[in-house]
C-alpha cells in the first residue's frame, strides 16, 4: 500500500471518529486545540454544525498566530462554509486571505469576517 492510501486511510478512520461525536463534543476538541492529524475535524463541524454553534468559536481559532497554516486555513474553510460560501475557488482564496502571512497582512479580511459574523449572529 503506497503512503498516499495509507494516508488516506487513516484521514477516513479520523473523519469518520469524528462524524460519531456530539457536535458539542467536537467544538471543546477545538477550544481545547485538539485539531486532530488529518484535518477531518474541520469537515466534520463544517456539515454537522450550526453557525450559531461554531462561529465565534471557530473565529478564535483564526486569530491564534501561533498555529500552522493549515490549520487557520481548514479552519477558516469550515467556518466561510458555515457561512454559506458555495464557491469552492473563491471560498478557497478567502481561506487563504484569512490564514497566509503575518497576522498583519490578514487582519483586513478577519476584521470584515468578524463585522459578518457578529452582523449574522445579531452579536454587534
Amino acid at each position: 500500500m503506497s503512503w498516499q492510501d495509507q494516508y488516506e486511510q487513516a484521514a477516513q478512520r479520523e473523519r469518520t471518529g469524528f462524524d460519531e461525536l456530539p457536535v458539542d463534543t467536537l467544538l471543546r476538541y477545538v477550544e481545547a486545540g485538539q485539531y486532530g492529524d488529518y484535518y477531518g475535524l474541520w469537515h466534520s463541524v463544517a456539515q454537522r454544525a450550526t453557525l450559531q454553534q461554531a462561529g465565534w468559536v471557530l473565529f478564535r481559532v483564526l486569530q491564534r498566530e501561533e498555529l500552522a497554516f493549515l490549520v487557520r486555513c481548514t479552519c477558516a474553510e469550515a467556518l466561510l462554509r458555515l457561512l454559506g460560501r458555495t464557491d469552492e475557488l473563491a471560498l478557497l482564496n478567502e481561506a487563504v486571505n484569512l490564514s497566509s502571512g503575518t497576522m498583519a497582512m490578514h487582519e483586513p479580511y478577519r476584521l470584515a469576517l468578524q463585522h459578518e459574523l457578529a452582523n449574522r449572529l445579531n452579536t454587534h
